[in-house]
């Protein structure tokens, strides 16, 4: 599975790894079609795309707790 070498030995949950690569798949399913050297190009950007939104976020953030969890609570 594609996320079992980030997890500690111990972990014997699999939907972890399902949830984490039926993510990956849902993210990348627009540019699976394309030639390799493209796919892979389309799928950089769009990591890039989500980095830099996540960091304007994250740059906006004043408080101890985050919005999500202020939400819940």
């Amino acid at each position: 599975a594609l996320g079992k070498g980030f997890f500690p030995v111990g972990s014997n949950c699999e939907s972890v790894d399902n949830n984490l690569c039926e993510s990956f798949n849902h993210a990348i399913v627009d540019a699976r079609f394309y030639p390799i050297i493209s796919m892979n190009e389309k799928i950089r950007k769009k990591i890039l795309v989500r980095i830099q939104e996540q960091r304007e976020k994250g740059a906006n953030f004043r408080g101890k707790l985050c919005p999500a969890v202020f939400k819940k609570l």
